[in-house]
């Protein structure tokens, strides 16, 4: 342990956990309209980084941390929109490969235009410094929890 405030850690963690719920609820309520739900936005975000990669069912569960069907019920749902195509393993026939569409791509953007005057408004009374320090420290606690998603419940016992 390294002498945290016990109090504080929890309190960010709720905090976080409380964040994630409005901004979810805001972002859901922007796209209404546009008919794309955060988890189909979330996944053409991850595609969009790189289009040219192809995903497995597998590959995606793993890198969003959520179950088989969730991810195929969303990769359907975004098939259908033609915001993702698949293709057949050359390799194995078995295995497919989901890819971004331009159409997906182009979704995505819109999306990220649409939300953009809401992520204006949030932090409209926040200096630039304030949002580089946030950004940083979002950036490093994302870093570390994706570098250490294996140690979820590897020390009962220790205390916060």
């Amino acid at each position: 342990m390294n002498g945290h405030d016990p109090e504080k850690l929890k309190q960010v963690l709720v905090w976080i956990a409380v964040t994630n719920q409005l901004t979810t609820t805001r972002f859901n309520h922007l796209m209404t309209e546009n008919s794309l739900p955060l988890p189909q936005f979330s996944m053409l975000n991850h595609f969009s980084r790189n289009p040219q990669q192809g995903q497995t069912v597998t590959q995606l569960t793993s890198a969003f941390q959520a179950n088989q069907p969730a991810i195929t019920k969303t990769v359907q749902h975004l098939i259908k929109k033609g915001y993702l195509d698949v293709q057949g393993s050359q390799e194995d026939k078995r295995v497919k490969y989901h890819f971004i569409t331009k159409a997906g791509l182009e979704a995505h953007r819109q999306a990220i235009a649409h939300i953009m005057p809401d992520a204006q408004l949030i932090f409209a009374e926040w200096s630039p410094e304030e949002v580089d320090t946030l950004h940083q420290s979002l950036f490093r606690l994302k870093n570390w929890l994706d570098d250490h998603r294996d140690t979820v419940g590897n020390h009962q016992g220790e205390v916060l």
